[in-house]
């Protein structure tokens, strides 16, 4: 409906009319994109998403070719439009067009049958004023000068990582594990999710403490504010601080209690900067791409595989002989799931009736067995001893190209504590 509004550039046939219809239609197409991808990955605001376009060089190979079908989808439909609608339009539109107006306020200003608890699917005729609502609201954010700082605010429902261990007398070694894309799946909720963490829990040496559910909210940096700091923030500028209320992150507490703090992400160390406001949590030993013992880069997500980067976690947390907190941020779960990423057959049958239109779901289902399969193989090669191991979610694991968007719960992600003997 939006490029509704242009039309009557067209029926001047005039050359400056054409070009600046080129150039609004343009305009709108590219903040529809953008309305798009927040859908799946948040950020706040236009400098925020620039700041993301730094990285795509190293963007998995599914995201060039979404750019590419935008770029030919455009210039596609503008050829179509200057090429045959331009010849049937006239004055005589005007009145069809006025009825189309019509329809579109009518619809605007009725929201009934409208599921306003669904952030992103509508229901029936009256969607045109959910979206529309949402398009206002997401528009209205854009801060095209200067940067947003991230205003942090307590995360009332308050970390997993938090609740399970209790910092006045923590446990002498901790693994804490902030599992990329681990959500929780709905459609077979007993056996799938319980399967997945089985093989950690099959080991006799490790015994389970808790396991459960925390809410969450989007982004991974999102997620590792909930969980090291019990805090949220208003944009994803975390470098621009205040770092005040820093000082109640776990890092930060554990050190002042003696702890050796260390820090792992097979990602980059310039990805969402975090190179500039990690040690301002207590991160500042803190391994990044390519500071790992073996550099073999994955596909989900390019950066160091995570199946080699587990014993590099494992040697850290042996070298420690008094108080240690290892954070780990996993990579290889991240979206699109790729399949290049198993190291042998999948867990999960994608064929399977369950899995039907579930694609993608059923490969992040695969990659998050695998990953608790080599946590598993690595303590049972005599890592990890005495260590207390929490793993919790980052978000839930976004889904775009499945046919059902319905696969995990959307606002909370599970958690799991254990105790390696």
């Amino acid at each position: 409906m939006e490029y509704i509004w242009i039309l009557p550039l067209l029926f001047l046939s005039k050359r400056w009319s054409f070009i600046l219809f080129a150039v609004a239609y343009c305009a709108i197409y590219f903040l529809d994109i953008l309305y798009w991808i927040k859908q799946f990955y948040h950020y706040d605001n236009f400098i925020e998403f620039i700041e993301l376009l730094r990285f795509l060089p190293h963007a998995p190979k599914l995201y060039w070719l979404f750019i590419l079908i935008f770029i030919f989808y455009l210039v596609i439909s503008l050829f179509l439009i200057f090429k045959y609608l331009s010849r049937l339009i006239s004055a005589k539109s005007i009145w069809p067009l006025a009825i189309i107006y019509f329809i579109f306020f009518s619809f605007f200003y009725d929201y009934r049958g409208v599921n306003l608890s669904d952030r992103y699917a509508t229901r029936g005729w009256w969607g045109s004023y959910y979206e529309t609502i949402q398009n206002l609201k997401f528009n209205n954010e854009f801060f095209w000068r200067g940067t947003l700082k991230p205003e942090f605010y307590d995360w009332p429902h308050g970390g997993a990582l938090q609740k399970q261990i209790d910092l006045q007398h923590p446990p002498k070694k901790i693994l804490f594990i902030l599992n990329e894309s681990w959500g929780t799946f709905v459609p077979e909720h007993g056996y799938i999710n319980s399967s997945v963490k089985a093989p950690l829990l099959n080991l006799p040496n490790v015994k389970l403490i808790a396991e459960g559910e925390n809410p969450a909210l989007h982004s991974t940096i999102m997620g590792e504010l909930r969980e090291l700091c019990d805090l949220k923030a208003k944009s994803s500028n975390f470098k621009l601080g205040p770092f005040d209320k820093f000082k109640k992150c776990v890092p930060v507490r554990l050190q002042k209690q003696g702890y050796d703090v260390q820090a792992f992400h097979g990602s980059y160390a310039k990805m969402y900067d975090r190179k500039d406001w990690y040690p301002h949590m207590g991160l500042q030993n803190a391994r990044f791409f390519p500071q790992f013992s073996n550099i073999k880069q994955c596909h989900s997500f390019p950066g160091a595989c995570d199946y080699n980067i587990v014993h590099d976690v494992s040697r850290a947390n042996k070298s420690v002989q008094n108080k240690s907190f290892i954070y780990w941020l996993t990579l290889n779960t991240h979206h699109p799931y790729s399949e290049l990423d198993m190291l042998s057959a999948n867990k999960y049958d994608c064929q399977q009736p369950l899995f039907d239109g579930r694609q993608e779901a059923c490969r992040n289902l695969n990659l998050q067995h695998q990953l608790f399969q080599i946590l598993a193989d690595e303590i049972r090669a005599g890592g990890f001893k005495d260590t207390d191991i929490v793993i919790v979610g980052d978000h839930s694991p976004p889904i775009i190209l499945d046919k059902y968007k319905d696969s995990f719960k959307p606002d909370s992600v599970p958690f799991i504590h254990v105790k390696v003997n």
